[in-house]
């Protein structure tokens, strides 16, 4: 097998590190931003007069450090071309995940909150292959304008992440004349859910525990009834 890396990815991660060093490191040792980031950091984060959710500052800097990958193309990094990324592989992005990982923890990557420069978005690829023509007519141009932000609904309080075993069901229902979904079941470790607009909600369609098919992901919106 052939390890060897494309050198075009070789050059990238190069760029990588000097956008990093020129432009990120800049703002984590300002302000004493640093203390995100060192032994103070569960402190520096964490809003303890507000249910434990994430500080303002701390969300705020992670807001300049995207926006400023953003701006010279490398957050868009893995997402279709058409949809103003650059196309990146599956592979690749392993590749450059291991990188700025290996660099340790700071404001070019935290994989405990999955924040990064280079953003891994599944939901973008998936909105892709799967959205229907009416998904796209109703969410295509606010999700290329980063006004979607969706969270991950998949850990269930009995099952953790084994999505196969999961306990939310959808079933088809017609309500007030219009046909949808309903959806009965509960998630729990719902990172960003006080920020987001809509939660990519797993739930079970078809089959039975423990099957690998019959799963299916609900977009649905966080400020939904029930929700």
């Amino acid at each position: 097998m052939d390890f060897a890396l494309d050198q075009d990815l070789v050059d990238y991660l190069a760029e990588l590190d000097r956008f990093i060093e020129t432009q990120i490191k800049p703002i984590e040792e300002r302000d004493d931003n640093i203390r995100f980031f060192d032994h103070r950091r569960e402190h520096a984060r964490t809003d303890w007069d507000n249910n434990g959710l994430p500080r303002k500052e701390w969300e705020d800097l992670l807001t300049v450090a995207r926006e400023k990958a953003d701006a010279v193309g490398h957050l868009r990094y893995a997402w279709p071309k058409e949809m103003g990324g650059k196309g990146g592989s599956n592979l690749s992005m392993a590749v450059i995940r291991e990188h700025l990982a290996a660099k340790g923890l700071g404001l070019h990557n935290d994989l405990q909150n999955e924040h990064s420069i280079v953003g891994n978005n599944p939901f973008v690829l998936m909105f892709k292959t799967f959205a229907t023509n009416a998904q796209y007519e109703k969410y295509g141009d606010k999700l290329l304008k980063g006004e979607i932000r969706a969270a991950f609904g998949l850990t269930e309080p009995n099952h953790g992440s084994d999505a196969t075993f999961m306990e939310t069901r959808a079933v088809r229902e017609d309500k007030d004349g219009v046909a949808g979904w309903r959806i009965n079941g509960q998630k729990m470790w719902t990172t960003g859910m006080h920020v987001v607009s809509h939660i990519m909600v797993f739930a079970r369609t078809s089959g039975k525990d423990g099957d690998a098919g019959g799963i299916t992901v609900f977009l649905v919106p966080a400020d939904h009834p029930g929700v």
